[in-house]
């Protein structure tokens, strides 16, 4: 976290309740979270301010985003990594990326995203 709170204090930025909050739920799952997921986790936030914090992590590459039913799911940037979701109850894990980024002419800061789906275990019974 303390990594976390440097990045925002060098670019300029506080650490607001709001940012506190939906840090802290970052911090403690270990599986893509939605908005709602986390407005859900956090009671005394609004949406709205969820979205803005959410906007600015991603801004500031804070957080990874996949995509996964027309939604939006977010994690922390730690190690490079995936997530592979369950289609019918929606549980993920943490995959491994492998991939390694070359340098690229014409582009700066280049992300990628890869959201690989599947039965889990415990659905599949």
């Amino acid at each position: 976290m303390k990594d976390i709170l440097e990045q925002l204090k060098n670019k300029g930025y506080k650490l607001t309740q709001p940012r506190e909050k939906v840090l802290g739920i970052l911090l403690h799952n270990h599986t893509a979270l939605s908005v709602q997921d986390i407005h859900k986790k956090i009671d005394s936030v609004d949406k709205a301010s969820v979205y803005r914090v959410l906007n600015l992590f991603e801004e500031l590459g804070l957080v990874n985003i996949e995509n996964f039913n027309n939604e939006k799911l977010y994690c922390l940037t730690r190690d490079p990594h995936h997530h592979i979701i369950c289609k019918k109850c929606g549980y993920s894990e943490e995959v491994p990326c492998t991939y390694e980024h070359h340098d690229f002419n014409n582009f700066d800061n280049v992300q990628h995203q890869m959201t690989l789906t599947g039965v889990c275990n415990n659905c599949n019974k």
